[in-house]
């Protein structure tokens, strides 16, 4: 998973018109690794300027789209 590929995702569900995104969440279940790499990459293109602390479960809204990232051990 990258923020690309991420990015990709969503706009295909956004596109959709048959897709309903009222009350939309897609869940990632991550491997510690990917997980980490994605929670930094997303911290840092969303809120620069602010500390990085990892989390095992964030969230972020794209296009009203409710994205949950977990990590798996």
């Amino acid at each position: 998973m990258t923020y690309e590929k991420l990015i990709r995702t969503v706009s295909e569900i956004v596109d959709n018109q048959d897709i309903e995104k009222n009350g939309l969440v897609l869940l990632y279940e991550l491997p510690e690794d990917i997980h980490n790499k994605m929670n930094e990459e997303l911290f840092y293109k969303l809120k620069q300027g602010v500390i990085f602390i990892p989390a095992d479960i964030f969230e972020i809204e794209i296009e009203g789209i409710l994205i949950r990232f977990k990590k798996i051990k």
